[in-house]
């Protein structure tokens, strides 16, 4: 195992699942299975002696759920990457687990090519959310939002000064696509874009590319 390795932790309670996985990944030449947990304790005592790169969380486990296991593991180890993997598309289950700093959420059905795009994503730093998924985050944003007496104008946003280029790429980014897709999109460099996101990170200050979705779905800034 090379130092460019990345190391995934399986986090599932189905051990059958949790083999397919393995075969399917580690078939990747960049990418090697470190260990698995079937349940949420034993996923937060494997990531603190494995320190894995991305950890792949079912979110329905015994005695802690991903959601709360995804919660204690960003405590302690921020800069592990973990994606959600379930059946579940409720909204809520979205937004709670992303909320706590996962890096992506996609459904057990996804395309092995998707799944592996999304590891390798965020081996890098980045999210990846399925644009069907961020419609639904979405959705419960605008629910909470109804809910709550404070809500933000859309206007209001002019005060964090984003340029038209930079709601492009936000507007993209709330799509699920990577800096070298935007630079295909936009025609302009991944060097350029990269400046762009780091530039709206700092604007929004947010501190990654997850929680910078959010506060523009959340906040209206992108529309669906």
């Amino acid at each position: 195992m090379s130092n460019n390795t990345i190391r995934i932790l399986l986090a599932d309670d189905h051990a059958l699942f949790r083999q397919g996985l393995k075969k399917i990944l580690e078939l990747e030449d960049d990418m090697a299975v470190c260990g698995e947990a079937q349940n949420g304790e034993e996923v937060i005592d494997k990531v603190k002696l494995l320190t894995p790169t991305v950890v792949l969380m079912d979110i329905n486990m015994p005695l802690l759920n991903g959601v709360e296991a995804t919660r204690e593991i960003k405590e302690i180890h921020p800069d592990i990457m973990i994606i959600a993997l379930t059946i579940h598309e409720e909204e809520e289950y979205l937004f709670e687990i992303v909320k706590e700093g996962a890096a992506g959420f996609l459904l057990k059905d996804v395309e092995t090519s998707t799944l592996v795009q999304a590891i390798r994503e965020a081996s890098k730093g980045n999210c990846f959310i399925q644009p069907t998924i961020t419609r639904k985050l979405l959705n419960e944003f605008n629910r909470l939002s109804k809910q709550s007496a404070k809500v933000i104008k859309t206007d209001e946003i002019d005060l964090y000064e984003l340029t038209i280029r930079e709601k492009e790429i936000l507007e993209l980014m709330t799509q699920g696509f990577t800096n070298k897709e935007i630079s295909k999109e936009l025609y302009i460099s991944e060097k350029t874009v990269k400046n762009h996101v780091s530039n709206i990170l700092r604007k929004l200050e947010v501190s990654d590319r997850t929680q910078a979705v959010i506060f523009a779905l959340k906040h209206g800034i992108v529309q669906l």
